[in-house]
């Protein structure tokens, strides 16, 4: 080992370019350990090592503030391995290496890496990043930030079942099966364990394990190959498919197929092979679009694509799916044909949280006012520019769910007028429903929750900054910090404060006992302290949610006894 220098963190931006290496640049270090030329050590390389190293320096540095830079390649014959915040590492060439371990501290390497047994990158503090070529055998990532390219290695999640930083050949749920017993601990799989097993050149997996891609592929080539017509379900979802899996076209009398959790990005022209299918659930995969041929699949009974972010849009012939009942497309900013309409058989549609650009609303799916068999709809955490008077049309409507749900109508269309609509969801929202909430007689499942009052304080310092900054702002933000300053009220404690919603409050219930047909009832989160007689009248309560309220033990008891057979949920 070459002798190293001590020096000053300023010092070395004479001899590098510190700025080529952000990751390290942006760090707080006083000192550097600075080799110059190939390095190689015959120790494992960790804090231990670099304290020690100080001290034969008599250096009063400490490796708690230390940054280690070899500028040309290092060599280690054992581990690198420091684990804690510090010391960080930088290597401006190749690194070779038994093992490789990132864990909260800061390594950057600008070429190959080449490591005996195994990389392992746990927790999510530090990072590591290795501009070249990572070649190991066994790569183990636990939730940490490892910015490395593997050439042929085998690839294991040990935190969790998705496939975050690498697509993984094992993830965590799978490992106790997979790996033999020697790297387990009280049979959860061990790293550490599992590394020191392969030092010791044993294999680390039972026999016959097999990473996911070429146990999908064995999977589907056993299926196709059997007794198709046996074959009428599959669910496929969360295997890291990055392309459709050709072979499931052979499966022609499939009626239900889940893809969903897979990174697909598009499907197969000739999709309607799949001629019986009845169910086909796309949800969470990368999709952008949907073939013409989805149209053809004329069993189709219920299609699921939510959580597709980057389809804006459907192909025509979906509305020539004419026995498709359910549709389920959260998450996604579509925009609907008019032809949509002739979807006649039509009985559930969500579409929460698609529209969610408050600066311009979107307008409400036309082709919803004309379904003639519609019964629930999913409208939560949406801004419309209105609910118009057409959707009145829809009489079929049993269910109505506008959670967080915003328009810029001033009022609301007469809901009363659902003369068959049994269940309304509307947590947060009955400030603007209280007037006509209890109007819907046909009612049976009602959930007016989550209505506590809330305010929102400041103190002057913050009004001043505001007041400041408010000609820069949107004309949006402008007149809501306008709202704000003339709404203010001044607190006991020297702050101020709005009010953001004034609450539920028990008078304000008065009128529930129209609800005759009432079976369900969520007053969960409104912090109420009692309740109006008219509420004891609702004979037919079988359930009733009334969880962070602050009803007096009396109110309680009363409410057990009114309801002996209701089943009440108080925390």
């Amino acid at each position: 080992m070459s002798n190293p220098l001590l020096l000053p963190y300023e010092a070395l931006r004479a001899r590098i370019d510190a700025k080529l290496y952000n990751d390290i640049d942006v760090l707080s270090h006083d000192h550097v350990l600075f080799f110059e030329g190939d390095t190689r050590l015959t120790e494992t390389l960790d804090k231990d090592w670099a304290q020690s190293l100080l001290q034969t320096l008599d250096a009063e540095a400490s490796a708690d503030d230390l940054l280690i830079v070899v500028n040309g390649n290092l060599t280690v014959e054992g581990d690198i391995a420091i684990g804690d915040y510090h010391p960080c590492l930088l290597v401006i060439g190749n690194v070779a290496c038994e093992v490789l371990v990132s864990g909260d501290d800061t390594i950057f390497i600008t070429g190959d890496a080449h490591i005996t047994h195994a990389f392992y990158g746990y927790y999510n503090d530090g990072s590591i990043q290795i501009d070249g070529t990572t070649h190991v055998p066994y790569v183990i990532n636990s939730d940490h930030s490892s910015g490395i390219t593997p050439s042929g290695a085998i690839l294991i999640n040990a935190y969790s079942d998705h496939h975050d930083f690498f697509d993984y050949d094992y993830l965590s749920g799978a490992l106790p099966e997979v790996v033999v017993p020697e790297a387990l601990n009280k049979g959860t799989f061990d790293a550490w364990k599992f590394i020191e097993w392969v030092r010791a050149g044993q294999s680390p997996f039972v026999e016959g394990a097999k990473p996911m891609r070429i146990a999908n592929a064995e999977a589907l080539e056993k299926l196709v190959s059997g007794t198709i017509k046996a074959v009428q379900e599959l669910d496929w979802s969360d295997r890291n498919e990055r392309k459709f899996p050709d072979a499931i076209l052979r499966l022609r009398y499939l009626r239900k197929l889940d893809l969903s959790k897979n990174p697909i990005t598009e499907l197969p022209a000739d999709l309607d092979r799949l001629e019986n299918l009845e169910e086909l659930h796309l949800e969470s995969c990368r999709l952008t679009h949907l073939p013409d041929s989805i149209g053809n699949l004329k069993k189709l009974r219920v299609l699921t694509m939510s959580g597709n972010h980057d389809m804006t849009t459907l192909p025509e012939t979906l509305a020539n799916l004419e026995q498709l009942t359910v549709l389920k497309v959260n998450y996604m900013p579509l925009n609907f044909p008019a032809s949509f309409a002739r979807l006649d058989r039509l009985e559930e549609i969500s579409l929460y949280q698609c529209y969610t650009d408050k600066t311009q609303p979107a307008p409400f799916p036309e082709f919803i006012t004309r379904l003639k068999n519609l019964k629930r709809l999913d409208l939560r955490e949406n801004w419309l520019a209105s609910i118009p008077e057409s959707f009145l049309q829809v009489q079929t409507l049993e269910e109505f769910v506008w959670t967080g749900g915003r328009t810029k109508a001033p009022n609301l269309i007469d809901y009363a007028q659902f003369k068959n609509l049994k269940k309304l969801v509307i947590s947060r929202k009955f400030a603007a429903w209280k007037d006509i909430v209890f109007t819907i007689t046909s009612l049976e499942h009602l959930s007016i929750d989550r209505n506590k009052e809330d305010k929102q304080y400041f103190g002057q310092d913050m009004l001043d900054l505001w007041i400041e900054m408010m000609p820069e702002q949107d004309e949006e933000s402008r007149k809501h910090l306008e709202w704000m300053l003339a709404h203010k009220q001044a607190e006991p404690d020297g702050r101020f404060s709005v009010l953001l919603n004034p609450g539920m409050k028990p008078e304000e219930l008065r009128g529930i006992s129209k609800l005759e047909k009432l079976k369900s009832l969520d007053l969960s989160f409104n912090h109420l302290t009692g309740l109006p007689e008219e509420f004891f009248q609702l004979k037919n309560l079988e359930y009733i949610d009334l969880q962070y309220n602050k009803f007096t033990d009396d109110v309680k008891e009363r409410i057990t006894r009114t309801f002996p057979t209701a089943n009440i949920v108080w925390q």
